[in-house]
C-alpha cells in the first residue's frame, strides 16, 4: 500500500515521484478492486496506523531520491496530502478486519521467539563456500571462492539482513494479526485455505538477486504459522491462479 500510494506527477509542480515498487503494487490493488465481492484484500488498525506513519517517510525519500531541488513545506504538505488521499483510496478497497487482543498477544511471543531463533541461526550459518572450493582445480579455487562466497551470501541475506535490522515491533504485530485472522478464517471456511502477506519488506518475503532466493524468514514463517508471504507480483500471480 505504501508503494501504490508514493506516486505523484504535477505539470505545474515540475514534479514526478513514483516508488520504486509502484507498478506491481498497484497492479495487485488493480487485482482487488477488481474482485472486491471476494473479499481478498484485508487489512487491520494495526496496518492502517504504521501505512500512514510510514507513508510520509516513504514520500520524503522518494522525493530525495529523485528530485533536486530543495522544497518547502507548502509544497511538500501538498504531495503529501496527494499521496495519503491516495491511500485512503486504497483502503476503501480493503476488508478491516477486528482482531482479538488476547489472542493476538499470544501470537506475538510466538512470533518474537521465531525471529530470535532466526537471528541465532543467523550467527551460526556454516560457511559451504570453503568447503565447495576445495574441489576446484588449484589454479581456480579463488575465483572459485569467490563465486560460491557471493552465492552464499545472497542465500543467506534474508537471514543475515536480520542481524543488521531486527524486525521491528510493528512487523510482529502485523504478523501476529496474521495469524489470528489466518485461524479464524479457517474456522469459518474450512482448512484448506490459502492465507497471504504481501510485502516488500524481507522481514517477510524473499530476497531474489542474481537468479537466486533468499527464504529462511519466508519458509519459517509458512512452517510454523501456514502463511504464505512474497512480493506483489507473485501474490498477485497466485490469487489469478486461484480465482478465476
Amino acid at each position: 500500500m505504501i508503494a501504490a500510494s508514493t506516486f505523484m506527477v504535477s505539470k505545474e509542480l515540475s514534479l514526478r515521484i513514483k516508488h520504486p515498487f509502484f507498478d506491481q503494487s498497484m497492479s495487485l490493488i488493480g487485482f482487488v478492486k477488481k474482485h472486491l465481492t471476494k473479499r481478498i484484500g484485508i487489512v487491520t488498525a494495526t496496518i492502517e496506523e504504521q501505512a500512514y506513519r510510514v507513508l510520509q517517510n516513504a514520500v520524503k525519500q522518494e522525493l530525495q531520491r529523485t528530485v533536486e531541488r530543495s522544497l518547502d513545506f507548502e509544497m511538500l504538505s501538498i504531495i503529501l496530502d496527494y499521496c495519503e488521499n491516495r491511500l485512503r483510496e486504497i483502503l476503501s478497497y480493503m476488508l478491516r478486519e477486528p482482531v482479538d487482543p488476547l489472542e493476538v498477544s499470544k501470537n506475538f511471543v510466538k512470533v518474537t521467539e521465531m525471529y530470535e531463533n532466526l537471528k541465532d541461526k543467523a550467527q551460526n550459518l556454516p560457511k559451504p563456500a570453503t568447503l565447495l572450493t576445495e574441489a576446484a582445480p588449484r589454479g581456480y579455487k579463488k575465483l572459485a571462492f569467490d563465486i560460491y562466497k557471493t552465492q552464499d551470501e545472497i542465500i543467506n541475506s534474508q537471514l543475515t539482513n536480520l542481524l543488521r535490522k531486527p524486525a521491528e515491533t510493528t512487523d510482529k504485530i502485523i504478523l501476529a494479526e496474521a495469524i489470528y485472522l489466518f485461524n479464524v478464517y479457517k474456522q469459518m471456511e474450512g482448512k484448506k485455505l490459502a492465507f497471504y502477506i504481501t510485502s516488500t519488506d524481507h522481514h517477510f518475503s524473499p530476497v531474489r538477486k542474481k537468479g537466486l532466493e533468499s527464504r529462511g524468514i519466508t519458509d519459517t514463517i509458512k512452517d510454523l504459522f501456514g502463511i504464505i508471504c512474497d512480493w506483489p507480483r507473485q501474490i498477485e500471480e497466485m490469487l489469478k491462479n486461484e480465482i478465476k
